[in-house]
């Protein structure tokens, strides 16, 4: 599960009392989540982890 359908999921379960049933569909999820009184500060995407960088020190890296 990704970290965005896990997020979402959490929030599902808060709302509804049942596992997410659209693993895959966020932006359906969101949607229904949004019309059940879910904040869209609360349906922000879940942020992934930072990816490492293996560029020499020292050396900036464009992200």
């Amino acid at each position: 599960m990704s970290p965005d359908d896990a997020h979402l999921n959490r929030l599902w379960l808060e709302t509804f009392g049942q596992p997410l049933p659209l693993i895959g569909a966020p932006e359906i999820a969101r949607r229904i989540l949004r019309q059940n009184g879910v904040s869209a500060r609360d349906l922000q995407p879940a942020l992934a982890e930072p990816a490492t960088t293996h560029a020499p020190k020292g050396v900036a890296v464009q992200q």
